[in-house]
């Protein structure tokens, strides 16, 4: 009778502690080329259709600080861009994290929902922004 009460004590501590931890996003995963999949806002599933015309770049350095920048894919394989470019931070705001951009003229931040090697989720202005990460493209 007393191991039932341990092992049903062992299960609800496990309960408990699973269900209040969060898992940081895998930030190694951010840098490089990603383009939008597809964008989820009120029920509707938005996905444009054909090549990427621009793709977004994210560098980031190890004190969780980079920029993102607008990136057009050429058929050499290559990137063009302007000059401009955004700088953002990554920040923890309670459970959740984000890509503060700052340095805007109307500061905005991202909600980080999830990110892979292949996939990245991200979250504004009641909206989710589903990336795939860009393949360059080859002939």
């Amino acid at each position: 009778m007393r191991s039932i009460h341990i092992y049903a004590t062992c299960i609800c501590l496990l309960f408990f502690t699973g269900c209040s931890s969060t898992n940081a996003p895998d930030l190694a995963q951010l840098p490089g080329y990603w383009e939008i999949e597809a964008v989820h806002a009120h029920g509707e599933v938005f996905a444009p259709k054909g090549a990427a015309p621009a793709v977004d770049f994210y560098h980031l350095k190890a004190d969780s600080i980079g920029y993102k920048k607008k990136m057009a894919p050429t058929f050499k394989g290559f990137y063009q861009s302007s000059e401009n470019q955004i700088a953002f931070s990554v920040l923890k705001e309670g459970q959740r994290f984000y890509l503060h951009f700052d340095s805007a003229l109307i500061p905005w931040k991202e909600e980080i929902l999830s990110i892979n090697a292949g996939q990245m989720v991200l979250f504004h202005n009641d909206k989710e922004y589903h990336y795939k990460r860009h393949q360059k493209i080859t002939l």
